[in-house]
């Protein structure tokens, strides 16, 4: 059904979800109290879809209601910019990792 290759993938990917939702559920955590500026919003905005599945079982938020206009900016920063730049490295390590397999 999948080779060797295909189910390394799909072990990595899943151990890859779960620490993002694990890191989500510790660090992510939004006080709806608390006024958050750019930093926290990068922070959020990461972890912005995993808090948003989180939210649909337990009512969490996955955007502060308190905010700076450094939290929206640093929210999309951290949604769109920060999981690109992830991906660009891992496709980097990749291109490096098999290039040292061929020699």
């Amino acid at each position: 059904m999948f080779t060797p290759a295909q189910r390394l993938y799909f072990l990595f990917l899943f151990v890859l979800v779960f620490i993002m939702f694990l890191l989500a559920a510790y660090t992510a955590w939004i006080d709806p109290a608390i006024t958050y500026g750019f930093w926290p919003g990068i922070k959020h905005g990461f972890f912005a879809v995993q808090n948003g599945f989180i939210g649909l079982f337990s009512g969490r938020e996955y955007y502060a209601p308190l905010v700076t206009s450094g939290y929206r900016w640093g929210f999309w920063v951290g949604l769109f910019l920060i999981p690109g730049l992830i991906r660009v490295v891992f496709e980097v390590l990749g291109v490096v990792v098999e290039e040292m397999i061929r020699r």
